[in-house]
């Protein structure tokens, strides 16, 4: 929810700095006495800016409905994982892990509907990367110590996802994985 509001601050206070911009850009251009330059410039300028505004603003409303901030704003998860990344290994858990004492669990996940990761790190930057049966990239998120990243997805195919380590972190980078099963 914290990123959704972000975005409608951000919107808000770039809607506000692109009308001080304006408003800057049409005070300062003055038509001179003198000849040569274009005729009418402001007009000119006026008229250019508008339809750039209008076809950002097209722009903007058709693509940010289709952003994952709106996509899943208001929808709740069908599950919540916890994750902790440590080196060089992955827990993964559906209640909250104990730093002191990590237990992974085998996850199922159900198909067909959102699930939220909510991935950290216990020690220093890691990527969460999750990968389908034939190893493609399906979705990401870094893990960060003191900081939960939450990573909503809905996985389509049912079958075996495996995670990744996407960031070095070590000389057992390698071999940071584990898997989960979506039925």
């Amino acid at each position: 929810m914290l990123q959704h509001e972000l975005l409608i601050l951000f919107l808000i206070l770039a809607g506000i700095a692109t009308i001080v911009f304006v408003y800057v850009f049409l005070s300062s251009w003055r038509l001179k006495e003198e000849g040569g330059g274009m005729k009418k410039p402001l007009k000119k300028r006026f008229w250019f800016s508008l339809i750039l505004v209008v076809v950002l603003g097209i722009f903007a409303t058709a693509t940010l409905p289709r952003s994952p901030y709106f996509q899943y704003a208001h929808e709740s998860p069908a599950k919540v994982i916890h994750v902790d990344a440590m080196q060089f290994m992955f827990y993964m858990s559906e209640h909250a892990i104990d730093p002191k004492l990590p237990v992974s669990e085998n996850i199922e996940l159900p198909a067909n509907q959102m699930v939220e990761f909510r991935v950290t790190s216990l020690d220093v930057n890691h990527g969460f990367g999750i990968y389908d049966s034939a190893m493609h990239l399906i979705t990401q998120v870094q893990a960060m110590p003191g900081y939960v990243n939450r990573l909503r997805y809905t996985f389509k195919k049912p079958g075996t996802y495996h995670v990744l380590c996407l960031e070095y972190c070590g000389m057992g980078h390698p071999v940071m994985e584990t898997s989960f099963v979506v039925k």
